[in-house]
């Protein structure tokens, strides 16, 4: 899968190329390294105090496609394709139940396409120039995560194939020549869906990442 999505990517990259016109048009690639910040507690039933608790100290990744289209000097409208997961180690928990051995961590794989789509705003038109950006991120799941059995009593993991979100972010555009450019920035996701059916979880992240991209 991973290896088909590059691929996928550097195909798009260079087959536009040849085809786009116009310099509003911006295309490239880009990496990030993600912290999940989401809540320590996934609670499936609270009457009875079931759940799992996460721990995140494992860092994810996002790779994928960034289009950018110029409105103005100033506006542009950015969109893409990425391929990103959110993994991390959870423990089932049972307030009420008696365990003959205790319950062991899990990885949980939560893999995403996602779909973003957001306004840019640059402060200058230097040859440096910081942004910001506010917009949607739209993920489409691909893992069914939760591999223990037990939790499968409380919780339908299949359910939630859509989820929506926000992002809000920031950084720095230094360009090379006049047709290459890199980025990199700082991006906080707040995930707006439930992940699960019947819970208040929801995907917090943190993203640092570089691009490079080129001007058509």
């Amino acid at each position: 899968m991973k290896n088909l999505i590059l691929l996928l990517i550097c195909v798009s990259f260079f087959s536009v190329e040849a085809k786009a016109q116009s310099k509003q048009l911006r295309l490239g690639l880009i990496s990030n390294i993600e912290k999940n910040i989401s809540s320590k507690k996934i609670e499936f039933e609270q009457m009875y105090g079931i759940g799992y608790l996460a721990d995140y100290s494992k860092t994810n990744y996002r790779l994928g496609l960034n289009l950018e289209y110029n409105l103005n000097k100033k506006y542009v409208i950015t969109s893409g394709i990425n391929y990103s997961n959110h993994d991390f180690k959870g423990t089932f928990y049972c307030y009420f139940c008696e365990f003959s051995t205790p319950p062991s961590p899990e990885n949980i794989e939560l893999r995403f396409i996602e779909i973003p789509l957001a306004l840019k705003y640059y402060f200058s038109q230097n040859r440096v120039r910081p942004f910001g950006q506010f917009g949607l991120n739209n993920s489409l799941r691909l893992s069914n995560d939760f591999t223990d059995n037990a939790i499968k009593y409380f919780v339908d993991t299949k359910n939630k194939f859509y989820l929506l979100g926000i992002k809000v972010g920031g950084g720095i555009e230094y360009t090379l020549d006049k047709n290459m450019i890199i980025q990199m920035g700082l991006e906080y996701n707040n995930g707006i869906s439930d992940l699960y059916k019947g819970t208040d979880f929801k995907l917090k992240s943190l993203a640092l990442g570089i691009g490079v991209m080129r001007k058509f």
